[in-house]
């Protein structure tokens, strides 16, 4: 980048503070940056109306070759807003407009979204200072000659799709005529291939998400984070092990409706009639970009003790059902006890993540957890791969340092000491939102696409989707060493 853009970029920037409002970002940097990125105030417009929103900034150049869609939308924010609470916002927009790329700004920073057919994603975060350094990337993908190249190319390929389909009239009514209309041309769209990466082989990870107390949040959590490490790519498998169906309700599969009168197989038959297959029993769950393969649990499981106390066998039974699958985390989710089923569980395992929330009970059952574990370390490897915190009330600090320091107590207790307690920006806080997602039967993400709920409730789902990503990132680097 020349110095004089350099220049122009931090005398843009400087003309903001962190008290500055959203209108002082829009006047102050987007409208000289769209100067800086080769357009012309003919080329974009602002506060656009599409249907019942409006754009802060829709940027199509008078002379493209088509007149829809917008290639960039911007959306600005004040800079005393964190934006990460708005990219739902600006995905809509990019949706609704059709526009190819997004920017989401708060004047400091700034976020890059790419729309492929309908799937936004944030493919770039860049501060003040990265967007002065980093200048040339941004805009050659961002600028005006660039928005012309592709427009171009939309046209070029419209042409083709007509002279195709004025093939197949022509045939069809035996009117070899009308293609006397077009001239067939060569199409130079020239596409670079981007290189592959070579997926790196990582190793599986089966993990079971246990605390003896119930209603911490422990089917909802394992839910939400297998959504985002499918998100992430990670091949996710959820098996249901208790007869309360939490997981398997709470992914929008009916026990009963879509399991048992539709003669499919479920977890006991899974754990009990030796020639039912892993694959016999996977009901396939999609959102979008979440894909999540289920293990469906049954009511009737809660009165098989006496089965599963006589069948041979049975501690290794799910263990044996495991072997060579295709997935990079397998997560399994237990009933609250002590019973048969947990034995089962942990012996099928690699790991145990332990859910609670930061309260007396909770934190009291961690002691039990650990001792549980403990007897299945004697009879195989196992890892304890930290303490989530799940349900956590942001409003009561001093009770939950309390908390804190009494679960460290536990810890040292039972000289568990080497066991991580994951970092607070991975706790998930207490939101009525997650619990409607739950009832609605679908994973946090998918509020995005909910239109029956409003602004608020998305921009909770949105906080609690940023806990997941952390929890889901510091889970794989507990069990990835990344």
């Amino acid at each position: 980048m020349n110095p004089p853009t350099a220049s122009a970029l931090s005398n843009l920037f400087a003309s903001i503070t962190p008290h500055s409002s959203e209108e002082e970002v829009e006047k102050n940097v987007i409208v000289p940056l769209l100067g800086i990125l080769g357009y012309s105030q003919e080329d974009w417009q602002a506060q656009n109306a599409i249907g019942k929103v409006r754009l802060d900034f829709q940027v199509h150049p008078i002379n493209a070759a088509t007149p829809y869609p917008p290639y960039l939308v911007i959306e600005a924010k004040a800079p005393s807003k964190k934006i990460v609470y708005n990219t739902w916002q600006i995905n809509g927009y990019m949706r609704k407009s059709g526009a190819i790329l997004g920017v989401l700004t708060n004047g400091y920073q700034f976020n890059l979204l790419y729309n492929y057919n309908g799937h936004v994603v944030t493919i770039i975060e860049y501060s003040q200072e990265e967007v002065v350094t980093k200048f040339n990337l941004f805009k050659r993908l961002l600028c005006k000659e660039t928005c012309l190249k592709v427009s171009q190319g939309f046209y070029k390929n419209q042409r083709r799709i007509h002279l195709d389909l004025a093939n197949q009239l022509s045939k069809a009514f035996g009117n070899e005529e009308m293609l006397g209309l077009f001239k067939k041309k060569q199409n130079n769209i020239e596409i670079e291939e981007l290189p592959v990466k070579e997926k790196k082989e990582e190793k599986s990870m089966i993990i079971t998400v246990f605390n003896n107390k119930g209603g911490v949040g422990k089917s909802t959590l394992t839910i939400n984070l297998g959504a985002e490490l499918s998100k992430m790519g990670k091949r996710v498998l959820l098996i249901d092990v208790d007869a309360q169906a939490n997981l398997t309700i709470g992914l929008g599969i009916d026990p009963l409706t879509d399991v048992e009168n539709q003669g499919k197989k479920d977890i006991t038959h899974l754990l009990t009639e030796p020639r039912v297959k892993l694959e016999d029993t996977i009901i396939k769950k999609r959102w979008g970009d979440i894909k999540l393969d289920i293990v469906p649990s049954h009511i009737r499981l809660s009165k098989m003790e006496n089965v599963l106390n006589t069948t041979v066998g049975i501690d290794q039974a799910l263990e044996k059902k495991l072997k060579n699958h295709d997935y990079d985390f397998v997560l399994i989710d237990p009933p609250p006890s002590f019973g048969r089923i947990i034995g089962v569980s942990l012996m099928a395992s690699s790991g145990v993540l332990i859910p609670t929330q930061l309260s007396a009970y909770p934190i009291r059952a961690l002691e039990y957890v650990l001792e549980r574990v403990k007897e299945i370390e004697e009879l195989k490897p196992i890892q304890v791969l930290g303490i989530a915190v799940s349900m956590y009330d942001q409003r009561s600090s001093s009770f939950n340092a309390s908390m804190t320091q009494k679960l460290v107590e536990i810890l040292e207790r039972s000289e568990a000491t080497n066991i991580p307690f994951f970092p607070e920006n991975t706790w998930i806080p207490r939101l009525n939102i997650i619990s409607i997602c739950q009832d609605k039967g679908y994973p946090i993400q998918q509020v995005e696409y909910d239109d029956k709920l409003g602004f608020q409730d998305k921009e909770a789902a949105q906080k609690a989707v940023e806990c997941y990503t952390e929890l889901a990132e510091y889970l794989i680097k507990v069990t990835h060493g990344g």
